[in-house]
């Protein structure tokens, strides 16, 4: 806890629009129990905010950033699963060992894309709404660049299979990366072959 304290007082020191994003993100200030989301769901938006802020003063930086706080965010495993499900695919232990690490490095591009595209300087708290009893919580963010309004980002955060809360899916303006991905790999098999699939992924 003293180290995540430290933490977050570097971030308010060398980048004020973390604090406003953390302090918009507080569902509750009071203790919280340990398996609940809030506090992922506060240092996601904390950590995808200094992804945003490094891209601008020290791309250097990004792999770095993305390999220790952005990919650890994430419940890949379940991803690639949703995706080859809809694709009717069936690999061995290596072959969806590699495909998920495949697919997290184009998820996590997409996103970096999207986000640079849409010149994004800040991402804003707007709304964490629990569906399914609480088990599924989607968390919108207001990526804020050099557009007038800007565009949304839908965080999905579910348990994984070790319980802990996870972003499992994102929606850029309502474009779930799962449901791409899924009419992709579809598109790709159907083209190529699964083992054609593997290699262009």
């Amino acid at each position: 806890m003293k180290k995540l304290n430290t933490v977050l007082l570097v971030f308010s020191i060398l980048i004020p629009s973390l604090v406003f994003a953390y302090k918009d993100a507080t569902i509750n200030e009071a203790p919280t129990p340990e398996d609940s989301p809030v506090k992922t769901i506060q240092a996601a938006i904390i950590k995808l905010n200094q992804l945003t802020s490094v891209a601008t003063y020290s791309p250097q930086m990004m792999g770095f950033l993305i390999n220790q706080e952005i990919t650890p965010l994430f419940d890949f495993e379940y991803i690639a699963d949703e995706v080859l499900s809809a694709s009717y695919v069936s690999l061995s232990d290596e072959e969806v060992k590699y495909f998920s690490n495949s697919l997290k490095q184009n998820v996590i591009n997409t996103l970096l894309v999207k986000l640079a595209k849409g010149r994004s300087r800040s991402l804003d708290f707007v709304y964490a709404r629990p569906m399914r009893g609480g088990n599924i919580i989607v968390v919108r963010l207001n990526a804020k660049g050099y557009s007038r309004y800007g565009f949304n980002v839908d965080l999905s955060f579910h348990k994984n299979k070790s319980g802990k809360w996870k972003i499992f899916d994102v929606a850029l303006e309502n474009d779930s990366l799962i449901n791409y991905y899924q009419r992709m790999i579809l598109i790709k098999v159907r083209r190529y072959g699964i083992y054609g699939m593997l290699g262009k992924i």
